[in-house]
């Protein structure tokens, strides 16, 4: 500790954040291990469902039926669409959440290790890891920009100060006046 606490290089003392075992695994298990365990169960989940979506349900007297019938029948243009709509969705949450736990896990990581190495992990490599996990906030608007089309228009519009080329065309061809309105403290734009 001491040999953290002092900086021979500028002479003077820092204030080390140093955590104990059983702070170490609760705090980084409740912020981390656990909601990633939930999101990787939650996508198993949701890829699995989506891994046999033909699949048929209800009675099994019932999905025998006449054996010259046909089984399944092709899908309607809408829910195609909606397939479509929902897997790229499902990918962008996958991305997201791939980010996040790819940026935080060094830090979590080292937090739990730490510790037990007897604290022997360099300042230097602490502030990478943190500043790593911060840099994901600041990448997550650039994800969302570049996976979802609406949430590209909006940003568009926020940085450009609402300037109508961003804006989606009207049905009729024709614009909607706006007009904003502050809502607890965020603005938004009445069409």
């Amino acid at each position: 500790i001491q040999q953290r606490q002092f900086n021979k290089a500028s002479n003077s003392t820092y204030c080390i954040f140093m955590v104990n075992k059983p702070y170490a695994i609760t705090c980084s298990v409740v912020a981390f291990y656990i909601p990633f365990l939930l999101m990787v169960l939650a996508y198993h989940r949701i890829y699995e469902l989506r891994g046999n979506p033909q699949e048929p349900r209800g009675n099994p007297q019932e999905l025998r039926g006449n054996p010259q019938e046909p089984r399944q029948h092709p899908p309607d243009q809408h829910s195609s669409h909606r397939m479509k709509t929902e897997t790229k969705a499902a990918k962008t949450l996958c991305i997201i959440m791939g980010c996040f736990c790819l940026c935080w896990a060094p830090f979590f990581v080292t937090n739990i290790v730490d510790p037990f190495i007897n604290y022997s992990v360099p300042g230097k490599l602490w502030t990478a890891f943190l500043w790593l996990g911060y840099i994901n906030s600041g990448l997550n608007p650039f994800l969302y920009a570049f996976l979802n089309k609406a949430f590209r228009r909006a940003f568009l519009i926020i940085l450009c100060c609402g300037d109508e080329r961003y804006r989606r065309p009207s049905i009729l061809g024709q614009t909607v006046p706006c007009s904003t309105t502050t809502i607890n403290g965020s603005t938004h734009v009445l069409r």
